[in-house]
């Protein structure tokens, strides 16, 4: 059986909407019922529930107003069936939705569903009243918008699935939203719990993006209403710092704004950051060597417990999360500005688009006064590269104070200060 979580709060012609297309499911009636968490509405909306007497209907209750993550969570705790699909209070179902769903998740192995939702235009939110007249072809200004950061693309989905991961037509198994906690009740406003706990998904199934499926056909339709857009995102901005505290990973480390230059150069990236080996240890021995002895040093890159002055601090995305070593490329850390006297830079940065690249070394010299960015001369890797002279044209309108040294045999090195 399918659970439908729903949180609530005073959006009772909405949820009018959604419960009448709930209503008129091809899925039979004792296949789903639907879980309603009213999250202290000033008027309870037990009255709206008690007009749909043919839906298997239940209503919990808040005593104050504490958030979607928490009626969530009290919506499973609530739940009877051993899959549960999260839809909002604004999300009318096409009639065949909870069918999909519960095909989709009764498939050998367990998943993450990620169905499509609309925000119809006016013509078409004329017809959220009567369910069987829905649509299933959109305009492009009504589309998943997801489709411009391409969930369509399995391989770019499969990388990053968490960026994909909005909880307002989303179906996983029981036990693993259970497994996982549930969501992060910390997230008390608008924005990124789902995010987070997409994340937390991935992490579980050891990082299988292919778990995680978009399913075109599991079609819901916003209800259109008004938001204070500048408000959601001024709560956004907290709740995404909040989630990069949780888990500063290079992964989660660009999130922010829009989200197709992460989820494109994501596998790349990732490759790179990951790939096994690692530089020779004469390129370690030698770059120990040119650069500055006893500072207090952030180290970004592989081998820092070769080093003969343990760093103050690593960024190594091959290792956990420790209080010494966060797993980051260096571009959003969370260091107090002028923690160490300089940074460290090896090999990594090399693979950074231009904007990436160009945040790396600005942050890093928030960090500290000087940054050092190594290199291997002969690094094997399928992926292009940032070159001498790559690096030297980036810099030459930066107003940054730069040179490159004088390197080793296996290094080359470039300075930058503070101007």
């Amino acid at each position: 059986m399918l659970s439908i979580v729903i949180p609530v709060y005073a959006q009772s012609g909405a949820l009018m909407h959604t419960l009448t297309s709930l209503s008129r499911q091809t899925a039979a009636s004792v296949e789903f019922e639907v879980v309603l968490v009213d999250d202290a509405s000033p008027v309870p909306v037990a009255d709206v529930a008690k007009q749909f007497g043919g839906l298997r209907v239940r209503v919990e209750r808040h005593g104050s107003n504490r958030g979607r993550a928490a009626a969530r969570n009290t919506g499973v705790r609530a739940a009877r069936g051993e899959h549960i699909l999260f839809l909002d209070s604004d999300s009318v179902a096409h009639p065949d939705l909870v069918r999909t769903h519960l095909d989709l998740l009764s498939a050998d192995g367990e998943r993450a569903v990620l169905g499509r939702r609309i925000e119809p235009n006016w013509a078409t939110a004329q017809l959220l009243s009567n369910p069987s007249a829905l649509p299933l072809e959109f305009s492009a200004d009504q589309d998943d918008a997801r489709l411009g950061f391409a969930v369509e693309d399995a391989e770019l989905l499969h990388g990053s699935p968490w960026i994909f991961t909005h909880s307002h037509n989303l179906s996983v198994p029981r036990e693993v939203v259970e497994a996982v906690g549930g969501f992060d009740e910390n997230f008390r406003f608008w924005g990124w719990e789902d995010t987070e706990f997409g994340y937390r998904l991935f992490l579980h199934w050891g990082r299988d993006g292919r778990r995680f499926v978009y399913a075109p056909e599991a079609v819901c339709f916003h209800v259109p209403h008004f938001a204070n857009i500048e408000k959601n995102w001024s709560q956004a901005t907290e709740g995404l710092k909040y989630l990069k505290s949780k888990h500063p990973r290079f992964d989660v480390e660009r999130l922010g704004g829009w989200p197709r230059g992460p989820v494109l150069t994501h596998p790349t990236y990732t490759a790179f950051l990951l790939r096994p080996g690692g530089a020779s240890e004469l390129a370690l021995k030698e770059l120990k060597e040119a650069l500055p002895a006893d500072t207090r040093r952030l180290w970004a890159g592989r081998l820092a417990d070769q080093l003969t002055s343990p760093p103050a601090a690593t960024m190594d995305c091959t290792l956990e999360v420790t209080e010494q070593n966060k797993p980051l490329m260096g571009m959003d850390t969370p260091w107090d500005d002028d923690s160490f006297d300089d940074v460290v830079h090896w090999d990594n940065w090399r693979v950074l688009n231009v904007g990436d690249l160009s945040a790396c070394i600005a942050e890093a010299l928030r960090l500290a006064p000087v940054l050092y960015l190594a290199a291997t001369r002969e690094l094997d890797c399928p992926q292009p590269l940032v070159q001498p002279a790559n690096l030297a044209l980036l810099l030459e309108n930066s107003h940054l104070d730069f040179r490159e040294l004088p390197g080793t045999a296996s290094t080359w090195i470039t300075e930058i200060r503070r101007s």
